[in-house]
């Protein structure tokens, strides 16, 4: 007898409930591996819906919603039915939220924000019939401050960051900006926070034109402070927002955006000058639990590194460099919605948007996984070091995929919530799409790029960038490089490589002015015109 009829004669003579039991102790991606290993295993793996559930889950950079009392067959099913209509962008339904036009709105955790002209805010949690999340709206009133600036929010731990910024009285001025940390629920102060639940933060000029970038992790506030005068500088601060102490503070002009990668490191964009010159872009990861939180000029610091972007040509001219990403790492949704399962910690693409001028404005698109980014952190140390510095060719071309944004449309960057998890979502109006609104949806799930390979799908042998005309409708695996010529916009041929699958979707309803944003369950279109804006959700 051989040895493979001995091992099967042994599986045989154990229980099937012991097996599952066992099976279910292993990763995705070793079930997998078991499912070639004999037929006992692979038809239990493939008709035991809770390894199938792990399996798939891992495969949608999805975790599974522990508290949920759904089944692993139910979960599966809805998974499997929410997954097939992003593919294919079929929303469940369609609904219209009128905008409030008192100048601030959020979108975060599957809740859309806005501020009322009373000074109330008015919060829509986004609906999903696929991960039974209902449609809920209220609104809070806060009693202190009276003039919000700018909001940042967390749903996951009902959190609502409200600024305030400086203002002169009887002649004086007070250079705070003060930052309150309230309950979204209530507008009262955060059980949390320690002390007055109020963070004060000194600027060394009275800019009460200042902007704000604000984003949240767990207890990691990170607010960028972008000056609007030549006599101030861009700051940027993270906070523990429970306790008010500071984790890091660096000050820059060259510093112009940031994401928070992890819960130790954050990405910046820097913006500086060659030798000859010429615009150069970088992006700067700092291991911020390691820095000195005193505040420093972003050149002294000792624990980061940089990634060089291509050289630009002589002629091109940066407008501006920004970083988006959504979720940050920590992300979890709040415990009362029982979802069934929620997107992965790890399953992040990060966008940085560089506007170029030469002879005309030109608007690029760099995506990046966070394992690219989080690759290289042996680096870390001094940045003024030669050694700190990763040059393009070492960690571009294979490891991201830069594109071009056919859009003209000005409010691209206010309405920057285009990104969640690994998706990238923006709408195109041009010859290619017969000056039709066209919604174009990348995905950089790498997993399910390979399974959808294996399954079949078509692959282009054109990258989108190059594509005359927009093929819709139909989902396409792209290998084919993105390649700009060169002494186009940059000095030298510069290609990337980083598979996506991609679909469009022509929509001749939406004017081309429209903007487009994205949840975990919806694509946002938003109609800022005059007297009748909207936002309109289609949700998955």
């Amino acid at each position: 007898m051989s040895n493979m009829t001995q091992s099967s004669s042994l599986l045989n003579a154990l229980p099937t409930e012991l097996i599952v039991r066992v099976l279910g102790e292993l990763d995705a991606l070793s079930l997998t591996k078991c499912k070639s290993v004999c037929k006992i295993f692979r038809d239990i793996i493939t008709e035991t819906a809770r390894l199938i559930y792990d399996i798939e889950l891992v495969v949608a950079e999805r975790e599974d919603g522990l508290i949920c009392s759904l089944s692993a067959m139910e979960k599966l099913e809805l998974l499997r039915k929410q997954q097939a209509r992003w593919d294919k962008l079929e929303w469940n339904s369609q609904t219209r939220y009128p905008m409030k036009y008192a100048g601030l709105w959020e979108l975060f955790g599957n809740v859309l924000a806005q501020n009322n002209t009373d000074g109330s805010f008015v919060f829509v949690q986004l609906p999903s019939v696929h991960r039974n999340i209902p449609e809920r709206e209220w609104k809070v009133k806060p009693t202190t401050p009276r003039f919000v600036r700018d909001f940042g929010m967390d749903p996951s731990q009902d959190l609502l960051v409200l600024i305030e910024t400086p203002r002169r009285s009887a002649g004086r001025v007070d250079r705070h900006h003060c930052i309150y940390l309230r309950s979204m629920s209530t507008a009262t102060k955060h059980p949390l926070a320690t002390g007055s639940g109020c963070i004060k933060h000194l600027r060394h000029f009275f800019d009460p034109d200042t902007s704000y970038s604000i984003q949240i992790s767990l207890e990691c506030l990170a607010i960028f402070f972008h000056a609007a005068s030549d006599l101030s500088a861009n700051e940027f601060v993270i906070w523990d927002w429970k306790t008010g102490q500071t984790k890091l503070h660096v000050v820059g002009n060259e510093l112009g955006s940031f994401c928070l990668l992890s819960e130790r490191y954050v990405l910046l964009s820097l913006l500086t000058n060659l030798p000859d010159g010429r615009d150069h872009a970088q992006l700067l990861i700092v291991d911020f639990e390691q820095e000195d939180p005193h505040r420093q000029s972003y050149l002294n610091i000792a624990h980061g590194f940089k990634l060089s972007l291509p050289i630009f040509h002589q002629s091109v001219e940066i407008r501006s460099f920004t970083l988006r990403s959504d979720p940050p790492s920590s992300w979890a949704p709040q415990s009362d919605l029982n979802v069934p399962f929620h997107i992965a910690q790890d399953a992040r693409v990060f966008v940085a948007s560089i506007w170029v001028h030469r002879d005309t404005l030109r608007h690029l698109a760099l995506l990046i996984p966070l394992h690219t980014l989080l690759r290289h952190t042996d680096l870390s140390g001094p940045i003024s070091a030669k050694e700190s510095m990763l040059v393009w060719e070492a960690w571009g071309p294979q490891g991201s995929r830069m594109t071009e944004i056919y859009t003209r449309n000005p409010s691209f960057e206010i309405w920057a919530c285009n990104v969640y998890g690994t998706r990238f979502v923006f709408p195109e109006c041009s010859d290619r799409s017969n000056h039709t609104y066209t919604l174009q949806v990348f995905d950089f799930n790498q997993k399910a790029f390979r399974n959808a390979i294996s399954q079949g799908q078509k692959v282009s042998d054109v990258d989108v960038l190059n594509m005359v005309s927009l093929e819709c409708d139909s989902s396409l695996c792209i290998t084919a490089p993105s390649i700009f010529t060169a002494g186009d916009i940059f000095l030298q041929e510069t290609r990337t490589t980083l598979p996506y699958r991609w679909i469009a979707k022509m929509m001749p309803s939406l004017q081309p002015t429209c903007s487009a944003m994205c949840s975990e369950d919806s694509i946002i279109v938003v109609d800022s015109s005059e007297g009748a804006g909207s936002y309109r959700v289609f949700a998955f």
